[in-house]
């Protein structure tokens, strides 16, 4: 006859005798672990590379970045540092100035398409961006041009 805490009945023997291992669910822990800190890295340089100043900061930022992929309809433009004037020029072809949209107290300029405008929308497929800037001290005499495209779908 057994008694209670004789080996046969007791488990706590066998429980010590097991060995820990590592189990399936462990390396899925890791590997999303792996995935998480690949992705926040990830995240991180996109982020810092879209935020980059160009042209030794004049330009803080080009709508939308250079290679992006828009819709017909979005927002184009740029945001420059202050002090500085622009122009666009949308595929060779000057837009207007009463057709932009300038934010002096944030130093951007940028065009939304619509009726009336000279584009009604963005015409599908890539498209080229020119920004003439210059200095608002010395004006227009002394302009950079920056170009960038972009994708229309």
């Amino acid at each position: 006859m057994t008694t209670p805490n004789s080996p046969e009945t007791d488990p706590a023997p066998k429980e010590q005798n097991r060995k820990r291992r590592l189990q399936p669910r462990h390396a899925a822990y890791v590997v999303l672990l792996l995935i998480v800190v690949a992705s926040v890295i990830a995240l991180t340089r996109t982020n810092t590379s879209t935020a980059t100043d160009f042209d030794g900061g004049k330009i803080q930022r080009l709508i939308p970045s250079p290679g992006a992929k828009v819709l017909q309809q979005d927002i184009i433009g740029i945001d420059l540092a202050p002090g500085y004037e622009t122009t666009l020029t949308l595929n060779g072809t000057l837009l207007p100035k009463g057709e932009v949209n300038e934010v002096p107290e944030l130093n951007q300029v940028t065009f939304k398409p619509g009726p009336g405008k000279l584009y009604e929308r963005l015409p599908a497929g890539e498209n080229c961006l020119i920004a003439s800037y210059w200095q608002s001290a010395f004006g227009p005499a002394v302009t950079t041009l920056r170009t960038w495209c972009f994708s229309v779908i």
